[in-house]
C-alpha cells in the first residue's frame, strides 16, 4: 500500500506539473500579473513574425508539391490553414493599445494558445495526409519545410512556453515520430535529428523563459522600490516647500517655542518686526538670549527686562489662550496671539499694528472734526428749511424761466428725487425727464412722449389741477398756479391712502360673499350691485341695475322701518334677511350702501333648535325642561282659579329586559309606539318623557282624584295589546303613581317627588300598580332620601365591612369565602343589603362602593393563612366601567394578593346587556389571570347562547332551583341539565341557597362540584370564621 500510494502520488504531482506546463499565468499575484503583461508586450511584437512565417511556409509547400497532388491537399486544406493565420494576423494588427491590463494580456494570451492547438493541428493532419499520397523521395523535404515552420512558430512564441511547447508537441514530435516510423534509412535519420532538434529548442525556450522571468521580476522590484522611493521624496519636498512657503508669507510673525522655552522655528517677518538678524536667530536658543538681542537692537517693549522676562515667563506657562498689544522703544506697536500647544510649548504671532493704529487715530481724530463741521452746517441748514419741511404737502417754487428756487423734504420723497436732481437752477422739464427715466410715472409707460407733452401743457396753464399716479402704487393731488412774475408755485398732496379706501371699498363690494347694492339716496334707484347678489337673488346685473329697492321685497312690509324684511328671488322664493346700511358719497352723488344677511336657514334652525329643546328627540314629547314650565304655569293656574290638578309618574315595566335582550334598536321602536300610546290615552292631557322608560301626565279634569285614576286606568288598558316590532310580540305593562295639587305638595318639586313615591309604591307592591300618594309614603321618602346621603358618608365614616360565606367541595373541603358587604348605621344599626344596595344603584354611591368592596377582600384575603379563593360580586354598573381590569390591577398589587385567589361573580344579565363589550372586558380581566363565574345562571334571557363565548371557571346555579329541590321535578330537571352543560363544557358547577341536608344530598347525588349555603355556614365577619379553621381546605394552586 505505502509503494502504490508513492506512486500515485507521484503520478498525480507529474500531472500537476503537466498541467501548469500548459497554463496561462496568475493574475492574482502581483508577480504574475507584471509577468503576464511582459509576455503580452514580447508576444504582440512576435507574433506577426510568426503569422508570417507561417504564410511563406504554407505557400512555399503548396507551390513545392507536384500537380499529380490533389487540388485539396495543395491548396483547400493549407487555405483553411492561411485564412486563419490571416484572421488571427488581423486580430494582432488591431492591437496598438499602449498598455494593457493583466487580466486583458490573461484573456489574449488564452486565445494565442488556443489559436496555437488549432493551427498546429491543422499542419499535423496536412501532413499526414500528404506523406499518404506523395512520391516517397519528396516525404522528407515536406516534412522538413513543415518541421521548420513548426520551429519558427516555437521559437517566436519562446515568450509564452505554454504555447511554444503546445506548438513543439502537436505539430514537431507528431513529424518527427512519422519519419521514424517510415522505416526508410533516410527518413529515419532525418526524423532522428528532427527530434533532438526538438529537445535542444525544448531546453533553450525553458532556460530562455526563466532568465525572461527573473528579468521581469527584478525590473518589477526595482519599479515598485522606485516609485515608493519617489513618492516618499515628492510628498517630503512639497510638505517642507508648503510649510516655507506658509511661514514665510504669513503677514504676522509666527515663533514656535518647546517646553523648555527653546525656539523651533520661526519666520522672516516675525525676525523683521522686532529687527533681528537672521544669522543670529537660529533654532534651539532660548527665550532670553532671544530678548536680549531685541534689547540690543531697540526693539523691546517699553519696560525694564527683568519686568518683561516675568510677564513672558508666565505668559508661557499659563495653559490658556492670551491677546496682548505691546509698544516697542523704538515706537511700533505689536500686537501678540499666544496660543498654548501640547507639552507645554506654544505658538505665538507678532503682527506690527503701527501703521493702522496710526491711521486709525488719524482718522479718528479727522472723523471728530468732521462730525462738528458738519453738525454746524446741519444746523445752519435746519434753519433754512423748517419752515418748509413741517408743511404735510410737497411744495416746489420755479422762476419765470422753469428753474427751480425752492422746494421741501415732502417735495423729493414723492419722487423719490435725490438732492443732485432737484439742485437750485434745475429746469422743471429736466426733473420730468428724470422722472420718466427712473420710471416714477406708471401711467405714461409705453406713451412717453404723449404723456411728457401732455404734462408741459398743463404745467404752462395758469391754474391746474390734476391727480397724478407715482411709482410705489402712490397717488399725489398736484396743485400749480402761476405767479405775476411768470413763475410758477406747485403743491403736491398726498392721497394715497384716500385712493386705497376707494379700492379697498371697491374690491370689498366686489368680491364680498353677501349680498351688496349701493342705491340712490333720493330715488331708490339701485345703482349698483355685486356679483354675490346676481348669484344668491337669481337676476342678471342689468336685471337688477334697472329696478328700485322695493321691488325686492316679498309682499308688502308691515314695518318699513325695521332691518328685518322678506325679499323675493327670482325664481319667486321669499327669503328672510337682515339689511344693515351705511350712507356714502357715490360718483358723485348721495347714496346709501347695502349688505343683506340671509337668515332664513339660521331661523330654521333656531326654530328646530327651540323645539328640541323642549322635547324629545326620540319621541317627539315635551321633556323634562318643558314638564318644569308646564307644571310652573299650572300652578299659577290653579292657583288664580282655584282649581286642582294631578301629576302621573309612569314606568314602563320590562322594558329594561327588552332593550337588554333584543337591542337598542328595538328598545326605541317600544319607547316611540309606547308614547303614542300614551297619548291616545291621555286624551289632550299632558305627556312628557323624562327619561328612560319614565314618562310624566298632566290632568286638571275634575274630580280628582278620581279623573287621575281613570286616565291611569287607560293608560294601562292601551298596553293590555302588545307591541309588535320586527316580528317580536312584546309584552309592556305600567306602574302609575300619582299626587295632586295642592292637595299633596305646594310646589313643583315636591308635586313631582310625591308622585315618584306613589309609583316607588305601586312598583314595590308589584307590576302593574296604580297607587296615588299619601301622607306614609311622604314619611318613607324622608326616610328614604335620609338613608340615600348617610349611604354616601358610609365609606368615608368606615361603617361598611364584610361577612365571608364559605364555599365548600362535595367532598367536605373549604375551597373559598364569597365576600358579602354589610352597613351598621350609626342609629339604625345593621341594614340589610336589599335595603341599602338598590338605593347605592340608583344614586350612583355603588361605584363608591364596589372600589371598597373589592380592595379591602383583597386586603383581607391576602392576610389569612391559609390560601383560600376570594369570590367577589361585581355589580352592573362596576362591569361597565372602561378601568375595571385597571381596578382589579391596582387592588392585587397594593393587597399582594395572589390573582389566582381572586374570583369576580358577574351576573348574566349584565353580560348580555352589550355582548361584545363584555367579551373585550372579560378577556382583559382574564390577562390578569383571575377567575371570573357566572352568578344567578338561569334566570336571564339567553343563557345557553353566551356560555361558549365567555371564558367561564365557574357557573353559579341560582338559589331559586336550589330552594325547589325535593318539591318539584322540574327545579331537578334544571339543576341536572344545568350540572351537565357545564360539565360538558369542563367548567365547574356551585350551588348557592343550600339550607337542608337533603337539598345537599341531591346535588352531590347529581354531581355538583361545590356548595354554599346556610347550612354550610352563615355569612360572618373575617374573625368569627375562625370556627372553619378545623375544616379541610382545597387550596389555590
Amino acid at each position: 500500500m505505502p509503494l502504490a500510494f508513492g506512486r500515485l502520488g507521484q503520478q498525480v504531482m507529474g500531472f500537476a506539473r503537466l498541467r501548469n506546463s500548459f497554463s496561462v499565468g496568475d493574475t492574482t499575484d502581483p508577480l504574475g500579473r507584471s509577468l503576464l503583461v511582459e509576455q503580452f508586450r514580447v508576444l504582440r511584437e512576435q507574433v506577426p513574425v510568426l503569422y508570417a512565417v507561417l504564410l511563406v511556409n504554407s505557400i512555399s509547400v503548396g507551390l513545392f508539391l507536384p500537380n499529380t497532388v490533389s487540388p485539396w491537399l495543395r491548396f483547400a486544406l493549407p487555405g483553411a490553414l492561411l485564412t486563419a493565420c490571416l484572421f488571427r494576423l488581423a486580430q494582432w494588427l488591431r492591437l496598438k493599445k499602449a498598455e494593457f491590463t493583466a487580466e486583458e494580456a490573461h484573456r489574449e494570451l488564452a486565445r494565442v494558445r488556443l489559436a496555437t492547438v488549432v493551427i498546429s493541428s491543422g499542419f499535423v493532419i496536412w501532413i499526414l495526409a500528404l506523406f499518404m499520397v506523395v512520391d516517397p523521395a519528396l516525404r522528407a523535404s515536406i516534412a522538413l519545410l513543415l518541421f521548420m515552420g513548426c520551429v519558427g512558430t516555437a521559437y517566436c512564441l519562446g515568450s509564452f512556453p505554454p504555447s511554444s511547447r503546445l506548438a513543439m508537441l502537436i505539430a514537431g514530435v507528431p513529424i518527427g515520430t512519422l519519419l521514424l516510423l517510415s522505416g526508410e534509412g533516410m527518413l529515419v535519420s532525418v526524423g532522428i535529428n528532427l527530434l533532438a532538434l526538438l529537445v535542444l529548442l525544448a531546453r533553450m525556450i525553458s532556460t530562455n523563459f526563466r532568465s525572461f522571468v527573473k528579468l521581469v521580476e527584478t525590473h518589477a522590484r526595482l519599479s515598485e522600490e522606485g516609485d515608493r522611493a519617489r513618492a516618499a521624496e515628492q510628498t517630503a519636498t512639497a510638505f517642507a516647500e508648503r510649510f516655507d512657503r506658509a511661514l514665510n508669507n504669513m503677514s504676522q510673525g509666527l515663533c514656535f517655542f518647546d517646553e523648555d522655552q527653546r525656539l523651533i522655528v520661526c519666520n522672516r517677518q516675525y525676525l523683521e518686526v522686532y529687527d533681528l538678524d537672521p544669522k543670529l536667530v537660529r533654532p534651539g536658543m532660548q527665550l532670553n538670549e532671544i530678548v536680549d538681542l531685541r534689547y540690543s537692537v531697540g526693539s523691546a517693549p517699553k519696560m525694564e527686562k527683568q519686568d518683561y522676562l516675568v510677564w513672558r515667563n508666565s505668559a508661557a506657562v499659563i495653559a490658556a489662550p492670551s491677546d496682548t498689544t505691546v509698544e516697542l522703544t523704538n515706537g511700533r506697536i505689536v500686537r501678540i496671539r499666544h496660543r498654548p500647544m501640547q507639552g507645554n510649548g506654544w505658538v505665538a504671532t507678532h503682527e506690527d499694528i503701527t501703521d493702522r493704529h496710526r491711521t486709525e487715530r488719524a482718522l479718528a481724530e479727522a472723523k471728530a472734526a468732521a462730525e462738528q463741521a458738519e453738525a454746524a452746517a446741519r444746523a445752519a441748514h435746519a434753519h433754512l428749511t423748517e419752515a418748509l419741511d413741517v408743511v404735510p404737502e410737497g411744495l416746489a417754487v420755479f422762476d419765470k424761466d422753469d428753474r427751480l428756487v425752492l422746494w421741501n423734504h415732502q417735495y423729493a420723497e414723492f419722487y423719490s428725487a435725490s438732492r443732485q436732481a432737484l439742485a437750485v437752477g434745475t429746469l422743471f422739464e429736466t426733473i420730468l425727464r428724470t422722472g420718466l427715466a427712473g420710471g416714477q410715472y406708471p401711467d405714461a409707460a409705453g406713451r412717453e412722449a404723449e404723456w411728457f407733452a401732455e404734462r408741459m401743457a398743463h404745467h404752462a396753464l395758469p391754474h391746474h389741477s390734476h391727480e397724478q399716479h407715482l411709482a410705489g402704487d402712490r397717488w399725489i393731488r398736484v396743485e400749480e398756479r402761476r405767479t405775476v412774475d411768470g413763475g410758477s408755485i406747485g403743491v403736491r398732496i398726498d392721497i394715497t391712502d384716500l385712493k386705497r379706501r376707494e379700492a379697498s371699498f371697491r374690491l370689498l363690494f366686489e368680491e364680498n360673499p353677501l349680498p351688496m347694492w349701493v342705491v340712490d339716496a333720493k330715488t331708490r334707484h339701485l345703482i349698483a350691485v355685486n356679483g354675490a347678489m346676481c348669484r344668491h337673488y337669481g337676476y342678471s346685473r342689468q336685471e337688477l341695475l334697472a329696478m328700485f329697492e322695493h321691488q325686492l321685497e316679498y309682499g308688502e312690509q308691515q314695518d318699513t322701518e325695521s332691518d328685518h324684511g322678506l325679499h323675493r328671488t327670482a325664481d319667486g322664493e321669499a327669503i328672510e334677511v337682515v339689511i344693515e346700511s351705511r350712507p356714502l358719497i357715490y360718483e358723485g352723488r348721495p347714496a346709501h350702501v347695502c349688505v343683506a344677511f340671509d337668515v332664513t336657514e339660521r331661523n330654521r334652525a333656531q326654530q328646530r333648535v327651540s323645539y328640541l329643546a323642549g322635547h324629545d328627540a326620540l319621541t317627539e314629547l315635551p321633556n323634562r325642561a318643558a314638564l318644569d314650565q308646564q307644571i310652573g304655569a299650572a300652578i299659577e293656574r290653579a292657583d288664580i282659579t282655584d282649581s286642582p290638578f294631578a301629576v302621573l309618574c309612569i314606568d314602563l315595566d320590562h322594558f329594561k329586559a327588552i332593550n337588554d335582550r333584543f337591542g337598542h334598536a328595538v328598545g326605541d321602536a317600544v319607547l316611540r309606539e309606547a308614547s303614542r300610546r300614551l297619548q291616545d290615552a291621555a286624551q289632550g292631557s299632558y305627556v312628557a318623557r323624562v327619561g328612560g322608560d319614565e314618562f310624566v301626565g298632566i290632568t286638571d279634569r275634575l274630580p280628582l282624584p278620581a279623573a287621575a285614576e281613570l286616565l291611569a286606568t287607560r293608560m294601562r288598558a292601551e298596553f293590555e295589546r302588545p307591541i309588535e316590532v320586527d316580528g317580536h310580540a312584546l309584552k309592556i305593562d305600567l306602574c302609575v303613581g300619582a299626587a295632586m295639587y295642592p292637595r299633596d305638595a305646594d310646589n313643583a318639586v315636591s308635586l313631582l317627588a310625591n308622585a315618584d313615591a306613589a309609583l316607588y309604591r305601586a312598583k314595590h307592591e308589584g307590576r302593574g300598580g296604580i297607587r296615588l300618594f299619601t301622607s306614609a309614603m311622604d314619611q318613607q321618602l324622608r326616610d328614604r332620601r335620609a338613608l340615600e346621603h348617610d349611604l354616601r358618608l358610609a365609606v368615608e365614616r368606615g361603617e361598611l365591612y364584610l361577612e365571608y360565606q364559605p364555599q365548600q367541595h362535595r367532598d367536605g373541603t373549604l375551597v373559598a369565602y364569597e365576600a358579602l358587604v354589610r352597613w351598621r348605621h350609626p342609629v339604625r344599626g345593621v341594614i340589610p343589603p336589599g335595603e341599602f344596595i338598590p338605593i347605592a344603584e340608583q344614586s350612583g354611591t355603588i361605584a363608591q362602593i364596589d372600589d371598597w368592596v373589592l380592595m379591602e377582600a383583597c386586603r383581607e384575603a391576602a392576610s389569612w393563612d391559609r390560601p383560600l379563593r376570594i369570590a367577589v360580586n361585581v355589580s352592573a354598573a362596576q362591569f361597565r366601567r372602561e378601568n375595571l381590569d385597571g381596578e382589579v390591577r391596582r387592588a392585587l398589587r397594593e393587597s399582594g394578593l395572589a390573582a389566582t385567589r381572586l374570583e369576580l361573580e358577574i351576573t348574566e344579565g349584565v353580560l348580555i346587556e352589550d355582548m361584545s363589550r363584555a367579551k373585550r372586558t372579560m378577556a382583559s380581566l382574564k390577562a390578569l389571570g383571575i377567575l371570573i363565574a357566572l352568578d344567578d345562571f338561569g334566570t336571564g334571557y339567553s343563557s345557553l347562547s353566551y356560555l361558549e363565548a365567555f371564558p367561564l371557571d365557574r357557573i353559579k346555579v341560582d338559589r331559586s332551583f336550589v330552594a325547589a329541590l325535593g318539591q318539584s321535578e322540574r327545579s331537578l330537571a334544571i339543576v341536572r341539565a344545568v350540572i351537565g352543560l357545564a360539565h360538558g363544557l369542563g367548567v365547574p358547577v356551585l350551588a348557592e341557597g343550600i339550607e337542608t341536608e337533603a337539598q345537599m344530598s341531591l346535588l352531590v347525588e347529581e354531581g355538583c362540584d361545590e356548595m354554599q349555603g346556610y347550612l354550610l355556614g352563615r355569612p360572618q365577619r373575617l374573625e368569627s370564621s375562625d370556627r372553619n379553621r378545623n375544616i379541610p381546605i382545597r387550596a389555590v394552586s
